[in-house]
Order: C-alpha cells, then sequence, then structure tokens
C-alpha cells in the first residue's frame, strides 16, 4: 500500500513539472516572438564625414520601423559597401539599438579632365560638391596617376589640405623628356611646388621647409631632386632668369648686312 501511494507521488510530481517546463518554454517563445517583431528604438550612424545619414538609412531601408527578425546584417553591409566612398562597414545589433560603423575612402583630388573625383582607391566616382580637395587641370596616363594617387595618399592630411591645384608637368630638356613622373602642385598659401613621385614623400616636410626659408616673396620649392637638398626661387628671380634665358637664346641681328 505504501509502495502504491509513492509512485503516484511520484507521477503526479512529474505532470506538474512537465507542465512548468512546457509554460516556460511557451514564455520563451513568445517572449522571442514579440521581441522579433520590435523595431529599434535608436539608430546611431558614425564614421561617416561625406557619407550623410540619410544616405545610408535611405539604401537600407532601416528605420524605427524595421522589425527584428527583418534584420539582415549581411545584406544591410552589402548596401552600405555599394555606396561610393564607404570601404567598410560594422553594424552592431543591440536590444532596441543599431550601431553602425562604416570607414570612408579619402577624396583624393577632382579630375577636371572627367569631371570626377578620384578616391584613395584609385576608383573615379561622381559626388556632389566637394569643397577642400585640389583640382588636377589636365590629362595624367593613366599608370602615372595610379602610382602618383597611392603616393599621395600617404601624405598627411594636413599637407593635401593646403593644395589648391595639381598639374602634371612633365620636365624636358629639348626635345629630352628628364622626368614624366614630375607634378606641379599650387599652394594655398600662394607657393608651387615642384615634386616627382618617387620623391612625394618630401611633401610631408613642406610646412617646415616653407618656416625656415629667409625670403621676401612667394615662389617656387622644388623637391624633385633625389638630393637631400631643396631649392627654393622667388617667382620675381624665376622670371628675371627666364627672360635672361630667352635673350641670350635669341639670335644676334645681322646690322652689317652683307659683304661682296
Amino acid at each position: 500500500m505504501v509502495k502504491i501511494m509513492e509512485k503516484k507521488k511520484k507521477k503526479k510530481l512529474s505532470i506538474k513539472g512537465l507542465i512548468v517546463i512546457i509554460l516556460m518554454l511557451y514564455l520563451t517563445i513568445m517572449a522571442v516572438y514579440f521581441l522579433s517583431k520590435m523595431p529599434p528604438n535608436e539608430i546611431i550612424i558614425s564614421g561617416n564625414n561625406l557619407t550623410t545619414d540619410s544616405e545610408i538609412i535611405n539604401i537600407t531601408k532601416l528605420n524605427n520601423n524595421t522589425p527584428f527578425w527583418r534584420f539582415n546584417t549581411y545584406g544591410f553591409k552589402k548596401k552600405i559597401k555599394s555606396l561610393p566612398l564607404i570601404s567598410n562597414v560594422k553594424i552592431k545589433n543591440y536590444i532596441f539599438k543599431v550601431k553602425i560603423e562604416v570607414e570612408e575612402e579619402k577624396v583624393m583630388c577632382y579630375y577636371e579632365r572627367e569631371n570626377k573625383y578620384i578616391l584613395s582607391n584609385n576608383e573615379m566616382v561622381t559626388l556632389d560638391n566637394i569643397k577642400g580637395v585640389p583640382t588636377l587641370i589636365n590629362f595624367v596616363p593613366s599608370d602615372i596617376l595610379t602610382k602618383f594617387i597611392t603616393k599621395l595618399d600617404k601624405i598627411d592630411s594636413s599637407i593635401i589640405n593646403l593644395i589648391s591645384e595639381i598639374k602634371y608637368d612633365v620636365a624636358v630638356l629639348g626635345d629630352v623628356t628628364i622626368d614624366d613622373e614630375r607634378f606641379l602642385l599650387k599652394m594655398n598659401d600662394g607657393n608651387s611646388v615642384y615634386v616627382n613621385i618617387v620623391n612625394l614623400e618630401k611633401l610631408d616636410k613642406y610646412k617646415k621647409v616653407i618656416a625656415t626659408l629667409d625670403n621676401d616673396g612667394k615662389g617656387i620649392l622644388s623637391l624633385d631632386s633625389n638630393l637631400n637638398t631643396t631649392s627654393f626661387i622667388t617667382y620675381e628671380k624665376y622670371a628675371e632668369e627666364k627672360k635672361k634665358e630667352v635673350e641670350e637664346n635669341e639670335l644676334p641681328e645681322d646690322v652689317g648686312g652683307t659683304s661682296n
């Protein structure tokens, strides 16, 4: 008799435990279901300077009405990376909060000939008017342009911001090309810089070099030499030397005429 009661008691306990488990499972499923239908209360976007929040939101169609179950991290990343300037994307999805961290390619210059901007990855893209970037005013062979942009990307941004205009300016002597990788940079401070690709890293020292010069005017700084030295000549003196060079190259006039 005692054994039968013990069996019944154990059976009752097992049924009660099963009911508790089912109830907890049901509550868990319902909680997950309702959470999956809850949209984020906050969308935080960081790392974007030229790409607007609206562009990122519009391309993902992510908003405060997007339910959790529709949240596709891979799909959102792919769409955001399709924007011209975006190079990398990280998305962190918390309960009721989404964090989107992006990295942008740098805009290196505006290529006037193509009416496009060149990015640090050497892609040319069409963008709205971007202020504060130099303008490349003439044609550059594609291989040389790629090398130039790749090296320019390594220059300090504060120096690049000082460049207003870039001109591809091959160095020639007579009919002989001496340097086909030389550029002339016009700076916002009124000076100009001759520099070639192989010596482009010298541009990082521009401010220091200009600060040490003892001159009374603006001029041309030459950084295209493989030597460690730099040279600077004022525009006034440069014009004088060019004038003198032209005069020396002119043929003398035959004032005496010819004799028989």
